[in-house]
């Protein structure tokens, strides 16, 4: 089982957080919503698409032999299924979320990571474990970004290309076989100190402000992720470059968990 250590949430803006996350004592689910793109064929949004998305998870996860991927391709179909007859999900761009999962049965910890979320968990005198899924950053050949929306980003008839293609990047939408593509482990919890589920908002702490991960993990440990949150905004404000990245502020979402 699962002591939930601490978990928190921020809005990039004043926009609604697109990101969402579900704790419980044995499973924990960090979901972050893709910006919409405009013209998606939905009627309805991102947080809509995130949260239909975790409460599915959650029906799913505490079923024990079905896998990971299992549970995650069956709550993509329930969404799909729920909102089918009144959007079209054959568009490239449908609403769409990257996850992160942690699972605990019988001494084993099992993860699972699609798009750029990521799991992180400690052992004893060793360094902090990363898991995440950076085929999205691995695509070869990209275009330039240009302004969709407001905001820096592939044009749409590239991501129609490459979104949940093969040899292209994965995410969760409308095609439960995106689960497949999923990345997933299982580890044993035996030592194992703290396991951190985080969006790419949180986790750009570490990628781009040169923050450790066992630094990351002591101050939630510590103070809370909030205390993570805060310290994003304040290396992002002074940031003179962020200006020219998608987002100076993006949504940022951390659950630290402990096992016992």
């Amino acid at each position: 089982m699962f002591v939930q250590v601490s978990a928190a949430t921020l809005a990039g803006g004043p926009a609604p957080n697109e990101d969402y996350h579900l704790v419980s004592p044995s499973w924990a689910v960090v979901l972050d919503g893709v910006t919409r793109y405009p013209d998606d064929g939905c009627v309805h949004d991102v947080p809509w698409y995130a949260a239909a998305l975790g409460g599915a998870l959650a029906g799913r996860l505490p079923d024990a032999d079905r896998s990971l991927r299992s549970c995650l391709a069956g709550a993509i179909e329930s969404v799909a299924d729920a909102h089918r007859a009144t959007c079209d999900l054959s568009n490239p761009v449908s609403p769409a979320a990257t996850a992160a999962v942690v699972r605990f049965a019988e001494g084993r910890l099992e993860w699972l990571v699609l798009g750029d979320c990521a799991v992180v968990w400690h052992e004893p005198e060793r360094e902090p474990h990363i898991e995440t899924d950076d085929r999205l950053a691995r695509l070869e050949d990209p275009p330039a970004a240009v302004d969709v929306g407001g905001i820096k980003r592939y044009p749409v008839d590239y991501i129609a290309r490459v979104r949940n293609r093969p040899g292209g990047f994965w995410v969760a939408s409308a095609e439960p076989e995106a689960a497949e593509q999923a990345r997933t482990g299982v580890v044993r919890t035996d030592g194992l100190e703290a396991v951190g589920l985080f969006t790419d908002g949180l986790t750009r702490l570490v990628d781009w402000y040169g923050r450790t991960w066992r630094e990351a993990l002591d101050t939630a440990a510590v103070h809370g992720v909030s205390r993570l949150l805060a310290r994003i905004r304040e290396a992002e404000n002074n940031d003179p470059g962020a200006h020219a990245r998608a987002k100076r502020h993006d949504d940022a979402t951390g659950v630290l968990l402990r096992p016992v």
